[in-house]
């Protein structure tokens, strides 16, 4: 039986950074702990090959360089998906502790590489330095985004984001939904490409994933205002119990707007931070 293609998704190796980001995606400059084993992440993820095949397959945090697992992530994601791209954004303040990843990033082959520099940090240059002398790359240019490439398909590219964005009003303590105006909300959406695979589910994006733990930590305030959103029947997320049907319909909307939408902000509304002058490196217990 021919399997339904999605063309990404992504999931949480860890939620847990050493960086504060305001805005961040992710949620990570709340304070979590602990980390996913890939036994967890396999048991998870292996059910929905049996259905659907992935093209593309990112591992994300947090930092996932502090899930002491990680390399066991991406060896097992290898073996399980042989012919998808794995996508690991780094944040980069912890790849000189762990140099030998990048190795075995290149032996796995066809690997985009992600260092996203979030703050001024020396450790982080030197170490895009090591990675650019380390192998014979080619420079390309694809998807509007500069990268390099090696004869195996292993991919480098680093980010210098100066913007962030907030998803919801107010603060953690006092959040609430937009409930924009869906497709002016998806015009303004950082990711519109990024359904994330997250507790057995496959979400439109970590917002609509996320933000239940999110006001659980939180005491879920506003939550009255919130039910539409954290209502899987009505969000658009999709599980295992899923027809095939509600799958195909899934994959048809990545990169189209969904009522889920309205919870996020529009252009005009969009709450904007100052990235580099916000993020800062998180005290450590």
């Amino acid at each position: 039986m021919k399997k339904i293609v999605i063309p990404f998704v992504e999931m949480m190796s860890t939620q847990v950074c050493n960086l504060v980001c305001p805005g961040c995606s992710t949620y990570s400059d709340l304070n979590y702990k602990g980390y996913v084993t890939w036994e967890q992440a396999k048991t998870e993820l292996e059910p929905w090959l049996d259905r659907v095949e992935f093209e593309d397959f990112g591992v994300m945090g947090g930092e996932p360089l502090i899930n002491p697992k990680i390399k066991d992530w991406l060896v097992g994601i290898r073996k399980l998906m042989p012919n998808t791209t794995i996508r690991f954004p780094v944040n980069g303040t912890l790849l000189h502790k762990h140099l030998d990843i990048v190795d075995l990033l290149s032996e796995l082959g066809n690997v985009i590489f992600k260092i996203t520099v979030h703050i001024d940090d020396q450790n982080v240059e030197d170490s895009i330095a090591y990675i650019k002398n380390r192998f014979n790359w080619e420079p390309i240019y694809e998807y509007g985004i500069n990268r390099y490439v090696t004869s195996n398909n292993f991919k480098f590219q680093v980010n210098r984001p100066v913007k962030f964005y907030k998803t919801f009003c107010g603060e953690y303590n006092n959040a609430s939904p937009y409930n924009s105006d869906p497709q002016e909300a998806f015009l303004a959406c950082h990711q519109k490409l990024c359904p994330l695979l997250f507790n057995g589910r496959i979400y439109k994006c970590s917002t609509s994933g996320l933000m239940n733990n999110v006001l659980a930590m939180n005491g879920y305030p506003n939550k009255e205002l919130w039910e539409t959103y954290l209502d899987n029947k009505q969000n658009g997320s999709i599980s295992l119990q899923s027809s095939d049907l509600e799958i195909q319909n899934f994959v048809n909307n990545i990169g189209k707007h969904h009522a889920t939408c309205k919870q996020c902000p529009t252009k005009e509304t969009i709450t904007e931070i100052d990235h580099l002058n916000t993020v800062y490196f998180r005290k450590k217990p």
